[in-house]
């Protein structure tokens, strides 16, 4: 099942940003990760963990000034990154300590 097709709408979050659930895969344009799950009951009903499920957010419609946390690497042009962190229960479940979670912000 592709992403765009396993998308799941959920209620608009309290920064504006509408967030979906998706089968792990691939982004629709305009939006990011924001954290991944195992599910085994979803997403190819995987037996072993595997974060086969990923909650996005849009990030194409926010106005200037507004601050998302994401998976690490997802840099929107117009926005920076203002933090970085180790989560191990988001966004991958690094063992090691890696900076897998970041703040970013929009600027234009």
């Amino acid at each position: 099942m592709s992403a765009l097709t396993a998308l799941l709408f959920l209620p608009v979050s309290p920064a504006g940003a509408a967030v979906n659930t998706v089968c792990a895969g691939s982004l629709p344009t305009g939006w990011v990760k924001t954290n991944d799950f195992w599910d085994p009951t979803r997403c190819g009903n995987p037996s072993r963990i595997t974060y086969n499920v990923w909650n996005i957010a849009s990030y194409y419609d926010q106005p200037v000034g507004t601050i998302m946390t994401v998976c690490s690497n997802q840099l929107p042009v117009g926005w920076v990154t203002i933090n970085t962190q180790w989560d191990p229960t988001s966004c991958g479940h690094p063992s090691r300590i890696t900076q897998n979670v970041w703040t970013i912000q929009r600027l234009s």
